[in-house]
Protein backbone atom coordinates (compact mmCIF):
# COMPACT_ATOMS: atom_id res chain seq x y z
CA UNK A 1 0.00 0.00 0.00
CA UNK A 2 2.88 2.39 0.72
CA UNK A 3 4.22 1.76 -2.79
CA UNK A 4 0.83 2.68 -4.23
CA UNK A 5 0.65 5.78 -2.09
CA UNK A 6 4.09 6.86 -3.23
CA UNK A 7 3.11 6.25 -6.86
CA UNK A 8 -0.15 8.18 -6.41
CA UNK A 9 1.54 11.20 -4.91
CA UNK A 10 5.04 11.34 -6.37
CA UNK A 11 5.56 8.87 -9.23
CA UNK A 12 2.54 8.88 -11.57
CA UNK A 13 4.38 7.11 -14.40
CA UNK A 14 4.50 3.95 -12.25
CA UNK A 15 0.77 3.93 -11.44
CA UNK A 16 -0.06 1.76 -14.44
CA UNK A 17 1.72 -1.26 -12.97
CA UNK A 18 -1.11 -1.49 -10.40
CA UNK A 19 -3.91 -1.42 -13.00
CA UNK A 20 -4.92 -5.00 -12.23
CA UNK A 21 -5.64 -4.24 -8.55
CA UNK A 22 -9.08 -5.09 -7.21
CA UNK A 23 -11.41 -2.13 -7.89
CA UNK A 24 -13.18 -2.47 -4.53
CA UNK A 25 -9.86 -2.31 -2.66
CA UNK A 26 -8.81 0.73 -4.68
CA UNK A 27 -12.09 2.48 -3.84
CA UNK A 28 -11.49 1.71 -0.15
CA UNK A 29 -8.05 3.26 -0.61
CA UNK A 30 -9.71 6.41 -1.98
CA UNK A 31 -12.17 6.36 0.95
CA UNK A 32 -9.21 6.35 3.36
CA UNK A 33 -7.53 9.24 1.55
CA UNK A 34 -10.84 11.16 1.51
CA UNK A 35 -11.13 10.72 5.26
CA UNK A 36 -7.56 11.93 5.76
CA UNK A 37 -8.32 14.95 3.57
CA UNK A 38 -11.19 15.92 5.91
CA UNK A 39 -9.06 15.79 9.07
CA UNK A 40 -8.28 19.55 8.83
CA UNK A 41 -12.05 20.20 8.90
CA UNK A 42 -12.39 18.02 12.01
CA UNK A 43 -9.48 19.72 13.79
CA UNK A 44 -10.67 23.24 12.92
CA UNK A 45 -14.26 22.47 13.95
CA UNK A 46 -13.21 21.01 17.29
CA UNK A 47 -11.06 24.04 18.05
CA UNK A 48 -13.88 26.49 17.36
CA UNK A 49 -15.57 27.89 20.45
CA UNK A 50 -18.77 29.81 20.00
CA UNK A 51 -19.58 31.60 16.78
CA UNK A 52 -17.31 33.78 14.68
CA UNK A 53 -17.10 37.56 14.82
CA UNK A 54 -18.32 37.68 11.23
CA UNK A 55 -21.46 35.70 12.09
CA UNK A 56 -22.12 37.93 15.11
CA UNK A 57 -21.92 41.01 12.91
CA UNK A 58 -24.33 39.37 10.44
CA UNK A 59 -26.79 38.69 13.28
CA UNK A 60 -26.65 42.35 14.32
CA UNK A 61 -27.28 43.46 10.75
CA UNK A 62 -30.22 41.06 10.33
CA UNK A 63 -31.84 42.17 13.57
CA UNK A 64 -31.42 45.88 12.86
CA UNK A 65 -32.55 45.63 9.23
CA UNK A 66 -35.71 43.72 10.23
CA UNK A 67 -36.50 45.50 13.51
CA UNK A 68 -39.67 47.14 12.19
CA UNK A 69 -41.02 43.82 10.94
CA UNK A 70 -40.68 41.43 13.82
CA UNK A 71 -39.03 42.69 16.99
CA UNK A 72 -41.18 44.58 19.46
CA UNK A 73 -41.59 43.37 23.01
CA UNK A 74 -39.30 41.75 25.55
CA UNK A 75 -38.58 38.98 28.03
CA UNK A 76 -39.65 39.23 31.65
CA UNK A 77 -39.87 36.45 34.27
CA UNK A 78 -38.81 33.93 31.62
CA UNK A 79 -41.77 34.90 29.42
CA UNK A 80 -41.45 36.32 25.92
CA UNK A 81 -43.99 38.97 24.99
CA UNK A 82 -44.38 40.17 21.41
CA UNK A 83 -46.37 43.41 21.16
CA UNK A 84 -46.65 43.75 17.40
CA UNK A 85 -48.02 41.69 14.56
CA UNK A 86 -45.23 39.80 12.84
CA UNK A 87 -44.62 37.41 10.00
CA UNK A 88 -42.82 35.28 12.54
CA UNK A 89 -39.49 34.50 10.90
CA UNK A 90 -36.24 35.97 9.67
CA UNK A 91 -33.89 33.97 7.47
CA UNK A 92 -30.14 34.41 7.78
CA UNK A 93 -27.42 32.62 5.85
CA UNK A 94 -27.81 29.34 7.75
CA UNK A 95 -30.21 30.21 10.58
CA UNK A 96 -33.96 30.80 10.74
CA UNK A 97 -35.25 32.77 13.73
CA UNK A 98 -38.89 31.85 14.36
CA UNK A 99 -40.97 33.96 16.73
CA UNK A 100 -44.07 32.63 18.52
CA UNK A 101 -46.40 31.89 15.63
CA UNK A 102 -48.34 29.01 14.11
CA UNK A 103 -47.37 30.04 10.58
CA UNK A 104 -44.05 28.25 10.44
CA UNK A 105 -42.81 24.79 11.27
CA UNK A 106 -39.04 24.22 11.49
CA UNK A 107 -39.28 21.32 9.03
CA UNK A 108 -40.41 23.75 6.31
CA UNK A 109 -36.95 25.29 6.21
CA UNK A 110 -35.29 22.18 4.85
CA UNK A 111 -36.28 23.23 1.35
CA UNK A 112 -34.32 26.49 1.59
CA UNK A 113 -31.09 24.99 2.95
CA UNK A 114 -31.28 26.48 6.44
CA UNK A 115 -29.20 24.39 8.82
CA UNK A 116 -30.57 25.70 12.10
CA UNK A 117 -33.91 27.00 13.29
CA UNK A 118 -34.17 28.92 16.56
CA UNK A 119 -37.82 28.81 17.63
CA UNK A 120 -38.72 31.35 20.28
CA UNK A 121 -41.73 30.17 22.26
CA UNK A 122 -43.49 32.03 25.04
CA UNK A 123 -41.54 30.32 27.84
CA UNK A 124 -38.63 28.55 26.13
CA UNK A 125 -36.33 28.41 23.14
CA UNK A 126 -36.18 25.32 20.92
CA UNK A 127 -33.13 24.63 18.74
CA UNK A 128 -33.62 22.60 15.56
CA UNK A 129 -30.87 21.09 13.45
CA UNK A 130 -32.19 20.16 10.00
CA UNK A 131 -35.72 20.21 11.44
CA UNK A 132 -34.83 17.86 14.32
CA UNK A 133 -35.20 19.40 17.75
CA UNK A 134 -31.90 18.95 19.58
CA UNK A 135 -32.08 21.39 22.53
CA UNK A 136 -34.58 23.31 24.63
CA UNK A 137 -33.67 26.23 26.91
CA UNK A 138 -35.49 28.62 29.17
CA UNK A 139 -34.73 32.30 28.65
CA UNK A 140 -33.11 32.27 32.07
CA UNK A 141 -30.78 29.46 30.94
CA UNK A 142 -29.59 31.72 28.14
CA UNK A 143 -29.21 34.82 30.31
CA UNK A 144 -31.90 36.70 28.40
CA UNK A 145 -34.41 37.35 31.17
CA UNK A 146 -35.12 41.09 31.36
CA UNK A 147 -34.07 41.81 27.78
CA UNK A 148 -36.18 44.45 26.01
CA UNK A 149 -36.07 44.26 22.21
CA UNK A 150 -36.45 48.02 21.95
CA UNK A 151 -32.66 48.19 22.36
CA UNK A 152 -32.39 47.90 18.55
CA UNK A 153 -33.82 51.44 18.36
CA UNK A 154 -31.42 52.77 20.99
CA UNK A 155 -29.13 55.47 19.61
CA UNK A 156 -26.71 54.97 22.49
CA UNK A 157 -24.14 52.71 20.85
CA UNK A 158 -22.67 51.44 24.14
CA UNK A 159 -26.05 50.48 25.58
CA UNK A 160 -27.14 48.83 22.34
CA UNK A 161 -23.87 46.90 22.21
CA UNK A 162 -24.41 45.56 25.74
CA UNK A 163 -27.77 44.08 24.71
CA UNK A 164 -26.29 42.61 21.55
CA UNK A 165 -23.54 41.03 23.64
CA UNK A 166 -26.19 39.30 25.78
CA UNK A 167 -27.75 37.83 22.66
CA UNK A 168 -24.33 36.82 21.34
CA UNK A 169 -23.40 35.14 24.63
CA UNK A 170 -26.64 33.14 24.42
CA UNK A 171 -25.86 32.20 20.84
CA UNK A 172 -22.33 31.13 21.81
CA UNK A 173 -23.80 28.82 24.44
CA UNK A 174 -26.17 27.26 21.94
CA UNK A 175 -23.42 26.80 19.33
CA UNK A 176 -21.14 25.09 21.86
CA UNK A 177 -23.93 22.88 23.21
CA UNK A 178 -24.88 21.55 19.77
CA UNK A 179 -21.26 21.25 18.64
CA UNK A 180 -21.41 17.43 18.22
CA UNK A 181 -24.16 17.86 15.63
CA UNK A 182 -22.58 20.50 13.43
CA UNK A 183 -19.04 19.09 13.70
CA UNK A 184 -20.32 15.69 12.55
CA UNK A 185 -22.24 17.34 9.72
CA UNK A 186 -19.23 19.40 8.57
CA UNK A 187 -16.91 16.38 8.59
CA UNK A 188 -19.34 14.10 6.75
CA UNK A 189 -20.12 16.80 4.20
CA UNK A 190 -16.40 17.39 3.63
CA UNK A 191 -15.71 13.66 3.33
CA UNK A 192 -18.46 13.01 0.79
CA UNK A 193 -17.49 16.05 -1.25
CA UNK A 194 -13.89 14.82 -1.51
CA UNK A 195 -14.89 11.22 -2.22
CA UNK A 196 -17.67 11.98 -4.73
CA UNK A 197 -15.57 14.51 -6.64
CA UNK A 198 -12.66 12.09 -6.93
CA UNK A 199 -14.88 9.16 -7.88
CA UNK A 200 -16.82 11.19 -10.45
CA UNK A 201 -13.69 12.47 -12.18
CA UNK A 202 -12.20 8.97 -12.18
CA UNK A 203 -15.32 7.50 -13.80
CA UNK A 204 -15.31 10.18 -16.50
CA UNK A 205 -11.63 9.61 -17.26
CA UNK A 206 -12.14 5.84 -17.29
CA UNK A 207 -14.97 6.18 -19.82
CA UNK A 208 -12.92 8.50 -22.00
CA UNK A 209 -9.71 6.51 -21.68
CA UNK A 210 -10.94 2.95 -22.12
CA UNK A 211 -9.44 1.33 -25.17
CA UNK A 212 -6.37 3.55 -25.09
CA UNK A 213 -3.22 1.46 -25.03
CA UNK A 214 -5.44 -1.61 -24.91
CA UNK A 215 -6.86 -0.76 -21.49
CA UNK A 216 -10.21 -2.11 -20.34
CA UNK A 217 -12.66 0.15 -18.48
CA UNK A 218 -11.74 -1.55 -15.17
CA UNK A 219 -8.00 -1.02 -15.70
CA UNK A 220 -8.55 2.58 -16.74
CA UNK A 221 -10.74 3.21 -13.66
CA UNK A 222 -8.08 1.82 -11.31
CA UNK A 223 -5.43 4.04 -12.90
CA UNK A 224 -7.72 7.08 -12.66
CA UNK A 225 -8.53 6.41 -9.00
CA UNK A 226 -4.85 6.18 -8.11
CA UNK A 227 -4.03 9.25 -10.21
CA UNK A 228 -6.71 11.38 -8.59
CA UNK A 229 -5.43 10.58 -5.10
CA UNK A 230 -3.27 13.71 -5.49
CA UNK A 231 -6.45 15.80 -5.63
CA UNK A 232 -7.21 14.78 -2.03
CA UNK A 233 -4.06 16.66 -1.01
CA UNK A 234 -5.36 19.80 -2.73
CA UNK A 235 -8.74 19.42 -1.02
CA UNK A 236 -7.05 18.96 2.36
CA UNK A 237 -5.09 22.20 1.82
CA UNK A 238 -8.33 23.90 0.79
CA UNK A 239 -9.95 22.81 4.07
CA UNK A 240 -6.89 23.92 6.04
CA UNK A 241 -6.41 27.37 4.51
CA UNK A 242 -9.90 28.08 3.11
CA UNK A 243 -8.46 28.59 -0.38
CA UNK A 244 -10.48 26.80 -3.06
CA UNK A 245 -7.62 27.28 -5.53
CA UNK A 246 -5.95 24.26 -3.92
CA UNK A 247 -8.91 22.07 -4.92
CA UNK A 248 -8.62 23.24 -8.53
CA UNK A 249 -4.88 22.66 -8.53
CA UNK A 250 -5.37 19.17 -7.06
CA UNK A 251 -7.95 18.32 -9.71
CA UNK A 252 -5.69 19.54 -12.51
CA UNK A 253 -2.78 17.55 -11.07
CA UNK A 254 -5.00 14.46 -10.98
CA UNK A 255 -5.64 14.81 -14.71
CA UNK A 256 -1.91 15.34 -15.38
CA UNK A 257 -1.05 12.27 -13.28
CA UNK A 258 -3.58 10.22 -15.25
CA UNK A 259 -1.92 11.24 -18.52
CA UNK A 260 1.53 10.38 -17.14
CA UNK A 261 0.20 7.03 -15.90
CA UNK A 262 -1.05 6.17 -19.39
CA UNK A 263 2.25 7.20 -20.93
CA UNK A 264 4.03 5.01 -18.39
CA UNK A 265 2.33 1.84 -19.65
CA UNK A 266 4.86 1.45 -22.46
CA UNK A 267 7.83 1.71 -20.11
CA UNK A 268 6.28 -0.78 -17.70
CA UNK A 269 5.82 -3.31 -20.50
CA UNK A 270 9.46 -2.85 -21.58
CA UNK A 271 10.64 -3.43 -18.02
CA UNK A 272 8.69 -6.69 -17.90
CA UNK A 273 10.22 -8.06 -21.14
Amino acid sequence: MLKRLRASLANPSSISQYRNDNVVLVILYVVLLSFIATLPILVKSIRISGTSVTTKMEIREVLIENRDDFIKGGIDNNTLTITNETEGTVIGDKVAIILPTDKYDPSSFLSIQVYYAVKLNENNVEIYFFANKVKTYTYTDLGLDGLDFSFVYNNDYKERTKSFERLEAAYDKVVNDIKPFWVTFDVLRGFFMVFIINLAFSLVLALLGRGLRGLSFKECLVIALYAFAISAVGQALDALYDLVIFTYIGGFMGFVYFVFALRGIGSVKKDNI
